[in-house]
């Protein structure tokens, strides 16, 4: 294959992960009801600061007409809330240039498949990661952003319901339930009727309840864990609002392809690598204990995110942990 087709290859490769990521980016903000919200911004920095205005505390109070003296004042104070930038890539693809000259095979063919696999990857990883950080950031709030299914029992609508009331009269504010294909099964054995499928990207898909509340189903590592055994597993249901989880892609792809010799055939490798930023509604990202470019490791743990908003009706939502 002439170094002429490995370019077309390679330009092959990023025109179809730029193509694949931007259609079903699009596809899967609507469906899950802008709750997990994937974007483009070109980000500078290991972390992204925003400033907002935070609720004022006890803001409205009883006077009386007929006394006088000093009113203590109330601070109207600014939030700092930061999201964090997550590197990654691929490992080297190798393969043999004579694979494909030996069929008679064009570069288009392998670069295709090469960028709608890593274009699925980038988009798992993604809400992979958001998952995960949105996992950590409610379970370490505590009992006012999770409930926990009375006696380690199945996922039940109940349940989803006592979850929701963490948010109190907000509770319309979660908009949809990012959950395991286990408990979602676990509401279907409880005569659940749902046959509404909005939406599917590879392992991921989006459903609908009769609530109003959509159902985003994934087998993600980021909503189970075990808890003592291989036989017992805790599973987490996140109740998101709008805008709960920012992924926001820098736009900064980069790719490289590489002939090596030495060996029976000449080998060429491509690596492909990019960053993204993630952000919690209501939650900052502790630039001192969580630092930069961080773990996956880092990202799952829940100080590191830490609660801003004044009331948990104004954070990303809540979880409910089943088995």
């Amino acid at each position: 294959m002439a170094m002429s087709n490995m370019v077309v290859f390679n330009d092959f490769v990023q025109q179809t992960i730029t193509e694949v990521i931007s259609q079903q980016v699009d596809l899967f903000n609507s469906a899950s009801a802008g709750t997990i919200t994937l974007t483009t911004k070109r980000n500078m920095g290991d972390f992204r600061q925003r400033s907002q205005f935070s609720e004022i505390a006890n803001l409205i109070r009883r006077r009386d007409v007929y006394a006088s003296g000093a009113v203590s004042p109330v601070a109207l104070a600014m939030l700092q809330e930061a999201s964090v930038k997550v590197a990654t890539g691929t490992p080297p693809i190798a393969f043999n240039p004579s694979q494909f000259t030996w069929i008679q095979e064009s570069p288009e063919v392998a670069g295709v498949v090469i960028g709608e696999q890593v274009a699925k990857g980038q988009f798992q990883d993604m809400l992979n990661t958001g998952l995960k950080a949105a996992r950590a950031a409610f379970v370490n709030v505590g009992a006012t952003a999770e409930y926990d299914v009375p006696s380690q029992g199945t996922l039940t609508l109940n349940a989803l319901n006592r979850g929701a009331q963490k948010f109190g009269d907000s509770a319309q504010s979660i908009r949809a339930w990012a959950m395991h294909s286990t408990p979602l099964h676990d509401l279907y054995d409880a005569a659940l009727t749902n046959t509404a499928q909005l939406f599917v990207f590879g392992d991921v898909q989006v459903r609908e309840d009769g609530f109003g509340r959509r159902f985003v189903v994934t087998d993600s590592p980021s909503l189970y864990g075990a808890v003592s055994s291989p036989d017992v597993t805790d599973y987490y249901t996140l109740g998101l609002v709008e805008n709960a989880i920012i992924v926001e892609d820098n736009g900064d792809f980069f790719s490289n392809l590489e002939t090596s010799n030495g060996d029976e055939n000449i080998t060429r490798t491509w690596q492909g690598e990019w960053t993204y930023n993630l952000a919690l509604k209501g939650y900052t990202w502790d630039t001192g204990n969580g630092g930069k470019s961080p773990t996956d490791t880092e990202i799952g743990t829940g100080s590191n995110w830490d609660k801003t908003a004044t009331s948990i009706k104004n954070t990303a939502g809540v979880a409910v942990r089943s088995r």
